[in-house]
């Protein structure tokens, strides 16, 4: 199932800004690490809910994929890892 990497920020952090100079926030401004099944109109751009069943519209897209066989997370975020969205990808791949 193809994915995409989100990241839940702070209330305080500007989501809209990070994604016009394309860039990821600081550890402090992440709240949460979650993941979507990919829009299968638009690869990279995530569909409407987690995993875990939030709205991803507020979220920043990572761009993430993985590099070897069974890597799941990126390394940068594996502290901030949302459990319902890995329990569920854990679950998917067998």
């Amino acid at each position: 199932m193809p994915l995409v990497i989100l990241l839940e920020l702070t209330e305080s952090t500007d989501t809209v800004l990070l994604q016009a100079v394309g860039e990821e926030p600081e550890p402090a401004a992440v709240h949460r690490v979650h993941a979507a099944s990919a829009d299968p109109d638009a690869p990279a751009d995530p569909t409407g809910t987690t995993l875990c069943g939030e709205d991803t519209a507020a979220m920043l897209t990572t761009g993430w994929q993985p590099t070897a066989p069974g890597e799941r997370w990126p390394p940068r975020w594996r502290g901030w890892i949302c459990p319902t969205c890995d329990t569920a990808l854990r679950n998917a791949s067998g």
